[in-house]
């Protein structure tokens, strides 16, 4: 929990400067993108809504004149439930899908606010510009819907720090039906109540959040179970690549083969480490500051890095980076900046070789070319900053929690 001081100092804090500055910068980040080029959002109302009838997106369909079967969205409940809700929104022309990236990317920049507020009641203004005024977070809000779970998540969060764990699990189970990641806070959050021997609320908290898991998705499987379950399966057999650690690594080292093996060792090793590393702690951090260590262990081997992915890893940074001594944080800003950095250099890098393949034969070929090799090593130095934030984050927060046992320790005596 944020110390006595702080929770004075937010009170005093005016936090509409913050909202308006995120709503600004969330709608530019819309004019650098109008047309949704490289998103997901319009392009999956062509695939599921071109014909103007709201079909419900998890079934598979036959639009008139196309003979092939479109399948249900790879999505959880609730994302497809807001793909759905959203097309109504929108009338049938030869430009549908820009009103619709665009409308639903005005709902997703409220939303960018909302999350920035909710980092500022967790740990300060100061932490949430941090978030905000990132170019990658802003470069990828659009990609995609992420950002309905991040909110929902870091809700989630805030309430678990007040202590109103039944609302938090309820606000947990919303974000899973929404985008499933968040499902990692669970480690934290059992060793959270294991350290703290409140096992009899730690139940409750599960309890909870799978009841309200199971009671959001029950009238989709009633709808239709297939189309609810084509998420999971898609999930569980989906090849590795896109942008991943095991996409990077085999282009500049074609010898190393990688199989969904490679995958499931890789994601275990992280999981016991950063296990380890809350079970070493002299005392358990909270939920806010121990959240980034798990959900950037799910992302850094996954079975591909989407771009939107540096949103979920940015607002979680910030939150912990809030919690490390003053002595420490510029360092870790710094680390923060280069990681940033780094990330939209990744992210255009990799939208830019998508370009340079599709006109590499045309007679208007790309200006600016970016090829494998430099895609991968960009990748590289990606991937490297991200491991090093992260190590110093864990580092400095290590050293955090000793000296406060120690100097509660010292008041005991």
């Amino acid at each position: 929990m944020a110390s006595k001081s702080k929770k004075q100092s937010l009170k005093k804090e005016n936090s509409l400067p913050l909202v308006l500055v995120s709503l600004t910068f969330g709608v530019l980040a819309l004019m650098q993108n109008p047309n949704g080029l490289m998103s997901d959002i319009g392009n999956f109302y062509i695939f599921h809504f071109q014909d103007g009838q709201n079909q419900w997106p998890f079934s598979e369909k036959i639009f008139s004149g196309d003979m092939r079967v479109q399948h249900p969205v790879e999505y959880p409940a609730l994302t497809g439930l807001i793909m759905w809700l959203i097309s109504f929104l929108v009338t049938p022309t030869s430009t549908v899908y820009l009103d619709y990236y665009r409308i639903t990317a005005a709902f997703q920049i409220a939303l960018l606010a909302v999350s920035a507020y909710l980092i500022y009641k967790l740990v300060g203004k100061k932490y949430a510009y941090y978030y905000i005024l990132a170019p990658a977070v802003l470069y990828s809000l659009n990609r995609n819907w992420d950002i309905w779970a991040i909110a929902t998540m870091l809700l989630s969060i805030y309430l678990f720090e007040k202590q109103r764990f039944q609302l938090s699990a309820i606000l947990l189970a919303v974000s899973i039906a929404t985008k499933f990641f968040p499902i990692v806070l669970m480690l934290p959050i059992m060793i959270i109540f294991l350290r703290n021997k409140q096992i009899s609320i730690f139940i409750k908290y599960s309890l909870t959040t799978l009841v309200s898991w199971l009671i959001i998705n029950l009238p989709f499987v009633l709808i239709n179970f297939d189309g609810w379950a084509y998420f999971y399966r898609f999930s569980a057999e989906r090849g590795l690549g896109s942008a991943s650690f095991y996409e990077i690594t085999s282009i500049l080292i074609p010898a190393i083969k990688f199989s969904s093996v490679h995958f499931y060792i890789l994601n275990s090793i992280t999981a016991v480490v950063i296990t380890y590393f809350f079970v070493k702690l002299k005392s358990m951090l909270n939920l806010a500051t121990t959240s980034f260590f798990v959900m950037f262990g799910f992302i850094l081997f996954n079975k591909q890095y989407s771009m939107q992915y540096v949103i979920w890893l940015s607002a979680l940074a910030v939150i912990a980076m809030a919690y490390i001594k003053k002595g420490h944080r510029n360092l870790l800003i710094y680390a923060y900046v280069f990681w940033q950095a780094s990330e939209l250099a990744f992210q255009y890098s990799f939208f830019q070789k998508i370009l340079t393949d599709a006109y590499a034969n045309s007679a208007t070929p790309m200006t600016i070319t970016v090829s494998n090799t430099a895609y991968a090593y960009i990748g590289v130095i990606r991937y490297f900053l991200a491991v090093t934030f992260t190590l110093l984050l864990a580092r400095f927060l290590y050293l955090k929690n000793s000296e406060d046992e120690a100097t509660k320790h010292k008041s005991d005596l």
